[in-house]
């Protein structure tokens, strides 16, 4: 059998580590990975080998020559253009004529092959994948399998509401020749997500054979750390050069190493290095081949390449030093620093924690390095949750942060493209925008700034003036010390998941599109945006029908920018008016939680008072309401969506929109009762903003709602607009010639229930392979998180995108039934985490 190592790729997550090598040319204790490969294919009795190459290839080729070196016969297949992962192999054909194993150069593993081969052989299979559980699996491909191990299902890259199992694709394969049938040639194709789909709807059989042993994608800087550490703890079964001691200290030969130098156990010493009198090399520390460790050097968890010299009383902790670098005396490298291919740190000079420092650097004598030197350091995590991107104002949110993050955004669209920007009154907001603005201008876009607008006002005229994206600056409701920056499309709807790791990329890479003095973007203030959404408000209501009943309403704008439309608007519906808090205010910001129960209230109160026919209270980015009946009842989320989906289906609303109507799946099962018995169709979605907005435009949805006070009316935008809901539901109950009351008064009864299960990280995988088993056999939706239907209602596990939590839900006929299907699934969970 023949092996085919993908040796193609970038490694761009990797940089600078990869800027000048590709990424199976990392070394990983003082060897390439790709290396590392080799031995591992050849330990397994396979020594005919094709590389295929695509970035820097003569790199590889010159290493490696023809592998007579390793005992081994390597060929080469080079892509001239980028041919995916498949179209790579298929560009090897030729060589490929009996049953082979492809296997990636730039991931390092430990894993049994033979068994693997073995395993493919017994099943007969067109094409085996070897699978392997991991605790994390967000950033893979996740295999879904049954029993046998044939393969039912890919999800590329989930989120956790559709992590329905925690085996990933490791890119380990055994492929029989008759694949070559369905890939193109010349073209790019992805083994993934289009050849192994097809071979399956064809009727091939494809396998999944779960194994143990180590594997790492060595993906990120923090991965590439860490494998270091789990070879030297044995974690991983991978050849470590040289000669090991009782101590666990390797020595590769040549080494001369002081009697006074101390060594920590688990400490690698490349060929030929000196390490001098008094140096420290503490655990985890790895020397490459030819360096030199001065005197009373201190290093700890630190990665050395080839041929550096690390001067006297220097110290490096936690951090990576390429091939080449002169880090001169008393210079220091922190925890998380990269220090670039040929670099210079000069004598005192120091290098802070993260800071990445491309080749070919000088850094002066003395100098204090807190930021990258031409890319930036990474940041968190994930960017972007529930609500976009959130955080503490100028401690997580900064103008710096929203400046690249703004670039990233700009770096995505075509130069000179048109983004709106607006915010709310805060003055925090007011900050932010102008770097936002200032880091769209920076990559050719310009920027049409409305100043302060509800997001309302700025998805219309986003989607209406033909503009390539926008964003909404403010402060979080409830949490004034909170701003949250919304990211739109062409569509004005929040951007898909795709889009923001797009973006997350390249804010952590730095690699921003640079706009030179002619292509700087401008900044255009719209004259007349408001009376532009005011106009296509009006024109979707009128399309609805007028208010023929006088009506007084008590209205709470909650100093919302829907204080700018409101007044006017229902003057012109003939409707009696009261307003609370209609007003914008820099100075006092956002209605923190504590005073929403309060200003509830005083809503109540005025309702009474005025003896309006019902109140209604926005939230401070005019896009949720809460409802309020004539009599005085304060609704739920719950029960106003109820309500609206009740007037929704009376009689036959939609005004140009669908049939259907769209919830998250986490809202109650009375609602298919109350669309079904006017014939209406109601879609599950997931939970978010953004899919309930995509499900509100298909062609057969007319209305959408959340369980947070969202509505959507898609005839007029895809998106939440609290203005646009207070006027339909004026119509609607005019249409019906009824008021909130009555309608609330004959809605069904519910019990739903919530509870959040405390959750590590590692174990959410663990969890959603354990209830997507338990609702295999019961046909469980998963929309979102595994959906599973009992005798008089349903449970819902999901975890949550960035809580160590699993939220579960339940539901059931009585009170009684639903406590008790939401403790039964309660206690599955926590099971499913204690078995790890």
């Amino acid at each position: 059998m023949k092996a085919v190592v993908m040796a193609g790729g970038e490694g761009t997550r990797l940089r600078p580590l990869t800027s000048m090598r590709p990424k199976p040319m990392v070394p990983i204790v003082n060897q390439p990975v790709m290396e590392h490969i080799l031995g591992l294919v050849k330990h397994h009795g396979i020594t005919d080998v094709v590389a295929t190459l695509a970035f820097m290839p003569q790199v590889i080729e010159d290493y490696f020559g023809d592998g007579d070196e390793w005992g081994m016969n390597i060929t080469y297949a080079v892509e001239e253009t980028p041919l995916g992962t498949a179209g790579s192999v298929r560009n090897a054909a030729d060589a490929l004529t009996e049953p082979f194993i492809v296997i990636s150069g730039d991931a390092l593993t430990d894993i049994d092959l033979s068994a693997v081969i073995e395993f493919h052989r017994d099943r007969g299979a067109a094409v085996t994948i070897a699978l392997k559980r991991v605790p994390d699996p967000l950033e893979f491909g996740v295999v879904i399998t049954d029993e046998e191990g044939r393969i039912e299902r890919f999800l590329e890259k989930p989120s956790w509401g559709q992590v329905f199992s925690d085996t990933i694709n490791t890119g380990i394969y055994v492929v029989d020749p008759l694949v070559f049938d369905y890939i193109p040639e010349g073209t790019p194709y992805d083994f993934s997500s289009e050849l192994f789909p097809l071979l399956m709807a064809e009727g091939h059989p494809l396998f999944g054979c779960v194994v143990d042993g180590y594997w790492c994608d060595v993906g990120s800087l923090d991965s590439y750390i860490e494998v270091h550490r789990d070879i030297l703890d044995g974690k991983a079964m991978i050849y470590v050069p040289g000669a090991r001691t009782k101590d666990d200290v390797w020595v590769g030969p040549g080494a001369d190493i002081d009697p006074t130098a101390e060594l920590a156990s688990k400490v690698v010493i490349g060929a030929n290095t000196r390490v001098r009198a008094g140096a420290k090399l503490g655990e985890y520390t790895v020397i490459g081949d030819n360096c030199l460790i001065g005197f009373g050097a201190d290093t700890e968890r630190a990665i050395v390449w080839n041929d550096c010299f690390i001067g006297a009383h220097s110290a490096v902790r936690g951090a990576v030093v390429c091939r080449g670098v002169d880090l001169r005396a008393g210079a220091r490298v922190e925890s998380g620093a990269v220090i670039g291919d040929e670099s210079t740190v000069g004598h005192g000079a120091s290098v802070g924690a993260d800071v990445q420092v491309y080749p070919f650097k000088r850094i002066e004598p003395g100098a204090l390095v807190t930021s990258s030197l031409i890319w930036e350091s990474r940041g968190v995590r994930s960017l972007f949750g529930d609500d976009g991107v959130s955080g503490l104002v100028n401690i997580d949110v900064t103008a710096d942060l929203v400046l690249r993050l703004a670039q990233a955004y700009g770096s995505l669209l075509p130069g000179k493209s048109h983004v709106v920007v607006s915010r709310d009154a805060s003055r925090a907001a007011r900050m932010l925008k102008r770097a936002a603005a200032a880091g769209l201008n920076a990559t050719g876009c310009h920027v049409r700034d409305l100043r302060v607008a509800s997001p309302a006002i700025t998805r219309f005229t986003t989607r209406d003036t033909r503009c390539r994206g926008g964003m909404h600056l403010c402060v979080a409701d409830g949490d004034p010390q909170t701003l949250e920056i919304h990211f739109y499309d062409e569509d004005g709807v929040d951007l898909p998941g795709g889009l923001e790791k797009k973006i997350e990329r390249l804010y952590f890479r730095q690699e921003f599109r640079r706009a030179f003095f002619e292509q700087i973007g401008e900044i255009i203030y719209p004259p007349r945006a408001l009376e532009y959404y005011t106009e296509g408000l009006e024109e979707a209501l009128l399309a609805a029908g007028e208010v023929s009943r006088h009506v007084k309403v008590v209205a709470d704008l909650g100093m919302s920018p829907a204080s700018f439309v409101l007044p006017q608007v229902a003057a012109d519906w003939g409707v009696d008016l009261i307003t609370l808090r209609a007003f914008v205010d820099s100075e006092r910001g956002r209605i923190r939680a504590t005073e929403r129960d309060a200003q509830l209230e005083q809503l109540v109160r005025s309702v009474d008072m005025f003896q309006a026919d019902l109140g209604i209270s926005m939230d401070s980015t005019a896009e949720r309401v809460t409802l309020v009946t004539g009599s005085g009842a304060v609704l739920d989320h719950d029960m106003a969506l109820h309500a609206m989906i009740e007037l929704w289906c009376r009689d036959g609303m939609g005004s140009g929109g669908g049939a259907g109507i769209a919830v998250p799946v986490t809202a109650s099962q009375v609602i298919e009762g109350i669309a079904g018995a006017r014939g209406r169709a109601v879609v599950r979605t997931g939970t978010s903003r953004r899919a309930l907005s995509a499900a509100a435009l298909r062609d057969d949805v007319g209305f959408a709602g959340s369980r947070r006070g969202g509505f959507v009316f898609p005839h007029f935008l895809a998106a939440y607009d609290a203005v646009m809901t207070f006027g339909m539901l004026l119509r609607m109950l005019d249409r019906n010639e009824t008021t909130l009351d009555e309608v609330v008064e004959g809605l069904p009864a519910f019990f739903l229930r919530r509870r959040e299960v405390p959750c590590p990280f590692e174990r959410k995988g663990a969890v959603m392979r354990t209830m997507s088993a338990i609702g295999h056999d019961a046909g469980a939706e998963m929309v979102e998180g595994v959906r599973i239907a009992t005798d008089d209602g349903w449970a819902l596990v999901l975890p949550h995108a960035t809580g160590a939590v699993v939220d579960v839900y339940a539901e059931g006929g009585d009170a009684v039934s639903a406590d008790a299907t939401l403790a039964r699934f309660v206690a599955e969970v926590e099971r499913a985490i204690a078995d790890g």
